[in-house]
């Protein structure tokens, strides 16, 4: 990994991070709807006047479709998927199961034959991280009552976030980022505007909410998506995907430390195999050329 995808890797896997913790404390007041929406709304707001003005918006609408697809796959759906089963499970969880991507990824990879992004040193990473991820799932079901349609959302909501950097490599290396992104988030503000305005709540807000959205908006979405655009342009999907490795030991600090998360028997014992199957696949390298 070069010098600038490496401080792009951990610029994203920090602020990716926070969202976690963010979730929960929006959840106190907003319904998952109405959290897509703002969160996609402010970040249009932010580009979407800019990139017109430099001509990459109207470069992005040129592939509008794969921006569509993108869309679906990485946020439109996956984040109300997420914020539904944050109702009932920990942001330490949530986060952690997000692990399941990389691997989710690699499946992709394998369906399209591309051996590049096999090497024995990843693979084993992959499975190691894998075994931390069902660890997670099966000690926290045997020592308390775990809500399983909710990490089923969690899930399938990771195969839209394996799938999107895919999008971005295949059909949008020639969009530029902003101009893609502030497309992105124009979509899915319109496509959650009446769900997320109908639900909007009748009290008003309190200002750990209102700074929350706005630290949601503007910092970890507008900002976070630029650098994960170029980041995958950087790196590529594959090694982009392995973020979902890096952001859940930001959220499992953020959410024992700042929300006072319990730290349960799952997490304790998942986690550094997790940590480990990090650094094993993020240092591999592939030995076999791509065809």
């Amino acid at each position: 990994m070069t010098p600038r995808g490496f401080l792009l890797f951990a610029a994203n896997s920090v602020i990716w991070g926070i969202p976690f913790w963010l979730t929960k404390i929006l959840l106190t007041e907003f319904h998952p709807s109405t959290i897509v929406f703002l969160r996609a709304a402010i970040a249009a707001i932010l580009l979407a006047p800019a990139t017109w003005r430099s001509g990459a918006l109207q470069s992005a609408l040129s592939q509008w479709r794969w921006v569509l697809v993108f869309a679906l796959a990485q946020i439109a759906i996956p984040w109300w998927l997420t914020g539904t089963a944050q109702k009932h499970l920990s942001s330490s969880f949530t986060g952690l199961l997000m692990t399941a991507i990389p691997v989710i990824g690699l499946f992709y990879a394998f369906a399209n034959r591309e051996r590049s992004a096999f090497s024995l040193r990843g693979s084993l990473g992959l499975s190691i991280a894998g075994v931390g991820v069902a660890m997670l799932i099966g000690l926290d079901a045997f020592h308390e009552r775990l809500d399983f349609s909710s990490v089923f959302l969690v899930l399938l909501a990771t195969a839209g976030f394996a799938y999107a950097p895919r999008v971005v490599t295949q059909h949008l290396q020639g969009v530029p980022s902003l101009g893609a992104i502030a497309l992105t988030f124009l979509i899915t503000s319109a496509i959650w505007a009446l769900p997320g305005i109908n639900s909007w709540p009748k009290q008003a807000l309190s200002p750990s909410v209102v700074v929350s959205t706005l630290v949601m908006g503007v910092i970890c979405t507008a900002l976070a998506f630029w650098i994960f655009f170029e980041l995958i342009k950087e790196v590529g999907s594959t090694k982009a995907t392995y973020l979902a490795f890096t952001n859940p030991m930001v959220a499992v600090l953020v959410g024992i430390i700042f929300a006072k998360e319990p730290l349960t028997v799952g997490i304790i014992f998942s986690f550094p195999l997790i940590v480990l199957g990090t650094y094993l696949a993020i240092s591999a390298r592939a030995r076999i050329p791509t065809p």
